[in-house]
């Protein structure tokens, strides 16, 4: 399993890095900067993701990577958890604005804040939320692959679990330059080429779905 992904993914997600980078500057460090329609429905997936740490219990030292961390939000859902007591969160971002920004508001010693388009650090679980969602105008089976990359090179980079959401083509009301993925087909591939033992959450339908993966 590769460390990093393909030589091209920098160049895809270059027109993202520039959106976030203004994004975070013209709203400041709150879900619009991210491209949530609102903070309750970004706590949602939160809070889906903190049940993967609950089921495993025994410890208080997790390392935890966020691919897609912008200014830091899953940490502040994250860190009064008891699993993470003593341990490691890596956040990463294509963004250095963001990045930046969340430098500034954690000081917490248990982050860490990255510039990088891939998870470069190994963790106990991994998590994706709302990261694959924007293409832009990129077409849907390019980006599909992209998101296939990912998650195998994350996976790589995970001793535990893993969980990421991903809009579903179910979804009623659509925008072009968001990718909308079949829950069904990403269940196949992740249980193909990650692991077995993986759950597929629909408690966001028909918006959204929850894959959740564990070694």
């Amino acid at each position: 399993m590769s460390d990093s992904p393909p030589p091209h993914i920098p160049t895809l997600l270059k027109p993202l890095e520039l959106i976030f980078n203004q994004a975070i500057k013209e709203y400041g460090p709150n879900h619009k900067a991210v491209a949530w329609k609102n903070e309750e429905r970004q706590q949602r997936r939160f809070q889906i993701f903190a049940g993967l740490l609950s089921g495993v219990s025994g410890k208080d030292d997790y390392i935890i990577n966020d691919l897609g961390c912008g200014y830091g939000a899953m940490f502040e859902a994250f860190k009064d958890l008891s699993e993470l007591r003593k341990g490691r969160y890596i956040g990463y971002d294509i963004s250095d604005e963001m990045v930046r920004t969340a430098k500034k508001r954690i000081p917490d010693s248990r982050t860490t804040f990255i510039q990088s388009y891939y998870a470069t650090e190994e963790a106990d679980f991994s998590f994706v939320s709302g990261t694959y969602n924007m293409k832009l105008h990129q077409r849907d089976h390019i980006w599909q692959d992209y998101v296939k990359e990912s998650l195998k090179q994350l996976w790589s980079k995970t001793r535990a679990g893993l969980g990421f959401n991903m809009l579903s083509i179910h979804n009623p009301d659509r925008e072009k330059t968001l990718f909308y993925a079949d829950p069904e087909y990403f269940y196949a591939f992740c249980r193909t080429n990650l692991s077995e033992k993986i759950r597929l959450v629909n408690r966001l339908e028909p918006e959204e779905f929850v894959i959740l993966i564990m070694r």
